[in-house]
């Protein structure tokens, strides 16, 4: 089986480290959370006329290193040098698309590159649109009773605005 398809696989099954940690009962896993983001990607990047497609291909693609690499949560992340997790990270991505026909796989490549170091308003568009997501996803757990969202430093009122602003 492909390694790509493999690590999507694995993200399916992979629950939010965030969410476990915080005690949420049957959490989202990674994938829920990358389609959450997709759509979201979607909407804001027609919205703003950005190109739709390298922006949804890139919230396609951020998190999938994690399903080999695990959900790493900042704090986790705060613990490894910056470059050294890139690195590894890279690496990962680029074993996870080594058995892509070649343009495709430098396509990939370059969108990867592209959003982790904040080369585009795609990118920092999605890099927005993630925090965005998971801010979402702790609503949706605070309503229903499963999280309290002042653990995370997060008011229910004023923090979303309805289109997100782009440097």
């Amino acid at each position: 089986m492909n390694a790509l398809i493999s690590a999507v696989l694995l993200l399916k099954r992979l629950p939010r480290t965030g969410w476990v940690e915080s005690g949420v009962s049957d959490p989202e896993s990674v994938a829920d959370h990358s389609f959450g983001l997709a759509v979201l990607t979607m909407l804001a990047a027609d919205e703003g006329g950005l190109n739709a497609e390298k922006a949804l291909k890139m919230a396609l693609l951020h998190d999938i290193v994690e399903g080999y690499l695990g959900d790493l949560t900042p704090k986790t992340k705060r613990k490894i040098p910056k470059q050294l997790l890139r690195t590894v990270e890279k690496a990962v991505f680029n074993q996870l698309i080594a058995g892509l026909p070649p343009k495709m796989a430098r396509q990939y490549a370059q969108l990867y590159e592209n959003y982790i170091e904040y080369k585009s308003k795609e990118a920092r568009l999605v890099h927005l649109l993630d925090r965005r997501e998971l801010v979402y996803e702790a609503m949706w757990q605070a309503v229903h009773g499963r999280l309290r969202l002042s653990k995370f430093g997060i008011r229910m009122r004023g923090f979303i605005r309805r289109r997100p602003r782009m440097k």
